[in-house]
């Protein structure tokens, strides 16, 4: 059964106070998103902003321009992953290379139009593959029903790999999305920006649609 993670895309130090001690109660498990405003014309709190974590699994999934110097600052925080976007200008390669040389999972994330062979050769120095539902960067876009091939495609060439769905999950979605065999299924919009839900409902209605 895929696990689903609360996601923060938080700009202030006080939103992500106030979002994780949500995310806390829902999982012990959370993903958050660090945009460095220079990837996309979007900006979130940086590494510096966020507490080193010891109870609980923190994924950090990184859409900068440097992604080398982002690697650096995250692990120091004691992260479960650092998933870096694929698509990103900088050293990708080099990147990853620092959260494993530290001993940290690292991830790799594509946006829909990227293919997973384009990733191929990445694969093997990744733990972790983050398919994205639309491009990253931005909360409640609309999801990209075609990525869901790419779990398939993902196992065929590592059976092992951990796979992730992030971007467009709702309680509309998450049933094909959940079909679609993730491992993990990271939500935010719909948990945290829900007008006819509170959080813990929300996180309930999506459980609801997975077991």
């Amino acid at each position: 059964m895929a696990k689903i993670v609360p996601a923060l895309l938080v700009r202030t130090v006080e939103e992500y106070n106030s979002t994780l001690r949500k995310a806390r109660q829902l999982t012990n498990r959370f993903h958050i998103d660090i945009i460095d405003g220079k990837y996309v014309d979007n900006q979130t709190i940086s590494p510096r902003d966020i507490q080193k974590q010891i109870d609980n699994k923190m994924d950090m999934h990184l859409m900068v321009e440097d992604p080398v110097w982002y690697a650096r600052e995250c692990v120091s925080l004691n992260p479960h992953i650092v998933i870096v976007q694929y698509e990103s200008p900088g050293d990708v390669v080099g990147a990853l290379e620092i959260i494993t040389k530290n001993g940290f999972r690292a991830g790799i994330s594509i946006n829909p139009e990227t293919s997973v062979d384009t990733i191929k050769n990445i694969l093997p120095s990744v733990s972790y593959v983050q398919i994205m539902g639309y491009p990253a960067g931005f909360a409640g876009t609309k999801f990209q029903k075609s990525v869901l091939e790419k779990v398939k495609q993902v196992r065929s060439l590592v059976p092992s790999m951990e796979i992730g769905l992030d971007g467009g999950v709702n309680d509309k979605t998450i049933g094909l999305i959940a079909k679609a065999n993730f491992d993990v299924i990271n939500v935010n919009s719909f948990l945290f920006d829900n007008p006819e839900m509170d959080y813990l409902s929300a996180y309930s209605a999506l459980l609801e649609k997975v077991i």
